[in-house]
């Protein structure tokens, strides 16, 4: 006798997917703004980056005010972590894995979160906007790919699905032991 588990449900894994993406984004975001403040003194730096995707080079001089470079910055930013979001999700759907343990969410979090820090600022970012990476030097390469992608975003959209849960039917622990463990009973005794 099979169990199902897991649904594949668009919906979920969009609504879930944005959810999860738009929370670690909050707090990547905020992250990447605070660490911009401690490590060069100015906290719009993330913003003028993110603007210039659209603005190209005039998002990193005075040519663009403060306030167009935080709302330009804050809505790419926020879409693009939407999108990843439920891309992660999906992934998870497809593989099966939004029952998985919740630690080994967390480290899957992780993994893409990396994956899509090094897949984006270096490969995607040089090829489409070179004038952009004489800002990924070592120390953004540090503070961006290694702590605030793989050690804030990815685990905070691992931590969101195992929290929340989206498609996984019910308590499926309750149908029995794991397959494979033995309980000293065959599983056809009837009270």
């Amino acid at each position: 006798m099979a169990v199902q588990v897991e649904r594949r449900d668009v919906v979920t894994v969009v609504v879930h997917g944005s959810l999860a993406g738009l929370v670690a984004g909050l707090i990547l975001g905020t992250a990447t703004v605070v660490g911009s403040l401690v490590l060069s003194g100015d906290a719009s730096l993330p913003f003028r980056f993110a603007a210039a995707f659209v603005v190209g080079p005039a998002a990193l001089g005075d040519q663009l005010s403060m306030a167009a470079a935080v709302l330009l910055g804050a809505a790419i930013h926020f879409s693009l972590a939407a999108l990843f979001g439920i891309v992660f999700v999906g992934l998870l759907a497809l593989t099966y894995q939004l029952s998985a343990r919740w630690w080994l969410l967390v480290v899957y979090g992780a993994i893409f979160a990396f994956g899509v820090w090094e897949v984006d600022f270096m490969a995607a970012v040089p090829a489409l906007f070179p004038f952009l990476v004489d800002r990924l030097d070592l120390p953004t390469q540090l503070w961006a790919g290694i702590l605030s992608y793989a050690l804030v975003y990815g685990p905070i959209l691992g931590a969101y699905v195992a929290i929340v849960r989206p498609g996984v039917i019910g308590d499926w622990h309750a149908v029995g032991p794991p397959a494979g463990v033995f309980t000293g009973t065959t599983g056809n005794e009837r009270d």
